[in-house]
């Protein structure tokens, strides 16, 4: 049970770093990795900054921790979906808009870090070319695998649709924030479904 201590709640540890994770994505998305300080993270949190170094020694690995944590989840809620089953490209790419689209703050933390981290001095630059390499990797074998059962032309470049597919994305996601009513997952999907419209393939 929590306990009052010098006017704060004290929480077991794992209950203050989620507390914390959530806490520091809110204000990342809203002022930037320079924008955001840790006495402000602290305070909302409702402890002191040297409490919350405790679980995170610097405003560096508390953005990374956030933005580690949030891939983390949404590649195992994904996942999760698809155990034991053969899935699509369209399926497996689907499957994070939808989950994109209940989660707008967690979206415009990734669109606003992913923007600012293209300075090679930001600590999630390394974080996030990384990310991108392994996300366009992995359409790029379902991909291969949708071709190879003949779901998709056999003309297209993986590499190079996985690339295209990933900059679409990232560019739907701009303008659902800009303008929530946006069908954000309605045009990613009717796009999706024009690479399967090639005649001579099977459904």
């Amino acid at each position: 049970m929590a306990r009052v201590e010098t006017g704060r709640v004290r929480r077991p540890a794992a209950a203050r770093r989620e507390q914390i994770l959530a806490v520091a994505a809110d204000a990342f998305a809203v002022a930037g990795f320079r924008g955001t300080s840790l006495a402000e993270v602290a305070q909302k949190v409702g402890v002191s900054q040297p409490g919350l170094l405790h679980h995170f020694d610097s405003k560096e690995s508390l953005i990374l921790a956030v933005l580690q944590q949030r891939d983390l989840q949404d590649e195992q809620h994904v996942e999760a979906q698809f155990q034991g089953v053969e899935v699509t490209t369209r399926e497996w790419l689907m499957a994070f808009c939808r989950r994109n689209e209940t989660q707008p703050g967690l979206v415009r933390l990734f669109t606003v870090q992913s923007a600012e981290s293209l300075n090679p001095a930001h600590p999630a630059h390394d974080f996030f070319y990384q990310r991108n390499q392994r996300v366009r990797e992995r359409i790029a074998r379902l991909i291969v695998a949708d071709q190879e059962k003949g779901r998709l032309s056999p003309s297209l470049d993986p590499a190079a649709t996985a690339a295209e597919l990933v900059s679409l994305m990232n560019g739907l996601q701009l303008q659902w924030l800009r303008d929530p009513a946006t069908d954000m997952c309605g045009l990613f999907e009717t796009s999706l479904l024009r690479l399967e419209a090639v005649p001579g393939t099977k459904a």
